[in-house]
């Protein structure tokens, strides 16, 4: 029973899920994948105390959205960031990947895999924490291996920067919180950047930016070749 992954076994698995009816579907998933569902119906009193609960575990799933009903002061999303710091397994589920994209984006460098929910079959949360701890390692996937590329800034609002990834994919925009540019000095439209991206990424809320640089503009008779 249980998993072996790179030498770490995953037998004990704890749901940390606000909704009851969601943490049963879970167990189903989790059993037919030979693993054992932990429980936490309680609500957590601090961060803190969820990171030592969770860690009694060998491994974790989280709902996101757990401030609704005081179950918690914080998001899935920071949790399992924060237990992937730490290389502990953890997995995220949730139907709002794409409506609270700007706070999840920010920690996705540190969530290996979102699943939706509905998604959390038995091979998936098998196959992601393969992936989380293959991570811990160094050995990533195509779509999360990180690559230095060019970021270009399109519009820029009050809480939000509008990019363009060439090497991504350079006819789909994408927006990025501006929290995520505290660096950096001139954050304008027409400024470009290198960043680390995965650019193997199939989706929008796949994708992670760390490591921003600012490009320097060309000046002179180079400065014709910008686009305009």
């Amino acid at each position: 029973m249980g998993l072996m992954i790179n030498n770490k076994s995953i037998q004990r698995v704890m749901v940390i899920d606000d909704q009851p009816d969601a943490r049963d579907a879970m167990a189903f998933s989790m059993e037919d994948a030979d693993l054992e569902p932990i429980f936490h119906a309680h609500p957590f009193n601090s961060m803190a105390e969820c990171l030592s609960t969770v860690t009694t575990a060998d491994a974790a799933i989280f709902d996101h959205h757990l401030k609704p009903g005081n179950y918690a002061d914080f998001d899935g999303a920071s949790a399992v960031a924060q237990l992937y710091q730490q290389r502990f397994p953890s997995l995220l589920v949730t139907a709002w990947a794409k409506v609270d994209i700007d706070n999840i984006r920010q920690l996705r460098k540190d969530i290996p895999i979102l699943i939706r929910s509905g998604d959390a079959e038995s091979q998936v949360i098998k196959s992601g924490f393969e992936q989380c701890i293959n991570e811990f390692s160094g050995h990533y996937s195509f779509s999360r291996k990180p690559w230095r590329t060019l970021v270009r800034i399109e519009e820029v609002d009050s809480s939000r920067v509008y990019v363009v990834i060439p090497g991504w994919n350079p006819n789909e925009i994408v927006s990025l919180p501006l929290v995520m540019f505290p660096k950096v000095k001139e954050v304008v439209p027409g400024t470009r950047f290198f960043a680390k991206v995965n650019t193997g990424a199939d989706q929008q809320e796949e994708l992670y930016f760390t490591d921003f640089e600012i490009i320097e503009k060309p000046r002179g008779e180079y400065a014709k070749f910008l686009r305009s």
